[in-house]
């Protein structure tokens, strides 16, 4: 064995409620090799071992959604097509690279031990993905879109206009050959794209399924990002593998217009469905934050009807996980949130705001996410064969869901890779944790 982490409330996953006491033991290879109540787990003489009453061990946060590349200045400069225009023009490859691997690292610190990254400007996020994997870079895992498919002028448009039947089918075959992990396909307008459709389809349904075979033959999943009723209803219909935000809007753009035929479609063709939302900082009131935008209360009421629906989806059998939509970086104008802490609020959000169980909360970063992008059989539990991917926490995130914030240990792979906020490399004194 190469460690035990004995006495720690113990969220595996798998369980409806936690051990309160438990002990994991970890291989040499990196996984779970047993795990149960401490009492029930013998450690073997001269393994290392942490002691860890008192605290919550549980899998690795997975967050649904992100893209690296970008930070929040995003927002502030989405409000007009000549600011956004200057944010393109702005693009430079080599920075982006480097500023992604320090928000991947930002997010790892804080317990994301995988991310799915959702759509840049170009291809250097593969760069990323395969250093972290050959291990010359210590990051989290990430899954990677590249660049994604989306009509020329259409939302996150970067200069790589798909728009005929040919052009999609030309597309997932390029996607594909540059070694991505799944499609990203802009089904709607999107609200940070100045002068697109966020009440409609930027593609038929025709589009959309010929998206899905192609993607589908070559083992890629396809994420849709899909904000109006419309484009939910001929994505699920298509059979898309996860359907991002998933926000309902209507045909007026101020309105929120639920669809259960299209959830009867998400049902049927097992949809999964990524509640990815900023967790913007007036959600939090009680604490200090960026005056909410102008917009706030068109937003508020929107997910206030999106959040009861979420019942209603998983009810009728659709898995909800969670994403973040992170882009990086403090709020703009202000100092807020340093740190990565995108995954845990809007794990908060999801308990105080749409009143889920904290369990039910945990579960939608953890067990359902792994299930979303195909690798709970891999992450996403604490199980005996699973990777040993692991955040230890000080305090009880199921008392108190803003324990998800004070995350002391970081595992993944069964290697130490983060300690309170900071990231422990290779080799480094005191990498086992013990």
């Amino acid at each position: 064995m190469k460690l035990a982490i004995v006495g720690p409330q113990l969220i595996d996953g798998v369980g409806a409620s936690p051990i309160p006491s438990g002990a994991v033991l970890i291989g040499e290879d990196g996984r779970i090799a047993e795990v149960g109540p401490a009492r029930d787990v013998p450690i073997p003489d001269g393994v290392p071992t942490i002691q860890a009453a008192g605290m919550t061990l549980l899998p690795g946060l997975i967050d649904g959604h992100v893209h690296l590349t970008w930070d929040k200045t995003f927002y502030a400069t989405s409000s007009s097509p000549q600011e956004y225009e200057r944010r393109l023009q702005m693009r430079n490859p080599e920075m982006q690279l480097v500023r992604a691997g320090h928000f991947a690292q930002m997010a790892l610190a804080a317990g994301v031990t995988t991310l799915r990254e959702c759509g840049a400007d170009d291809f250097t996020m593969l760069a990323l993905r395969d250093a972290i994997n050959a291990g010359h870079f210590v990051g989290p895992r990430i899954l990677v879109s590249g660049r994604p498919i989306t009509r020329t002028g259409g939302h996150i448009y970067s200069g790589w206009g798909v728009d005929s039947s040919d052009d999609v089918k030309k597309a997932v075959q390029s996607l594909a050959a540059k070694g991505v992990d799944f499609i990203k396909l802009v089904v709607s307008g999107g609200t940070t794209t100045p002068g697109t459709d966020v009440t409609g389809s930027q593609y038929t349904l025709e589009e959309i399924r010929l998206a899905v075979e192609e993607a589908h033959r070559r083992h890629l999943p396809v994420v849709a990002h899909a904000i109006s009723t419309n484009s939910i209803r001929l994505a699920a219909e298509a059979g898309v593998d996860t359907l991002e935000h998933c926000s309902w809007i209507g045909s007026d753009p101020k309105t929120t217009v639920t669809d259960k035929e299209a959830v009867e479609f998400m049902v049927r063709n097992r949809v999964y469905v990524d509640h990815a939302i900023m967790p913007w900082p007036f959600l939090f009131p009680d604490e200090p934050g960026a005056p909410p935008p102008g917009e706030v209360e068109w937003w508020l009421n929107m997910l206030k009807v999106r959040w009861p629906f979420l019942h209603y989806m998983r009810e009728r059998g659709v898995t909800v996980f969670l994403g973040t939509d992170a882009i990086f970086g403090p709020w703009p104008g202000t100092d807020l949130w340093p740190g990565f802490q995108e995954l845990a609020r809007a794990v908060e959000v999801m308990i105080r705001w749409a009143k889920f169980s904290p369990m039910e909360a945990l579960q939608m970063a953890t067990r359902e996410a792994a299930r979303a992008i195909r690798l709970d059989q891999e992450i996403g539990t604490i199980q005996p064969g699973r990777r040993a991917d692991l955040i230890l926490l000080a305090g009880d995130p199921l008392a108190e869901p803003r324990a998800l914030r004070q995350v002391e240990m970081v595992w993944r792979d069964g290697r130490l890779v983060a300690r309170r906020g900071q990231i422990v490399l290779p080799g480094a004194l005191g990498a086992t944790g013990s």
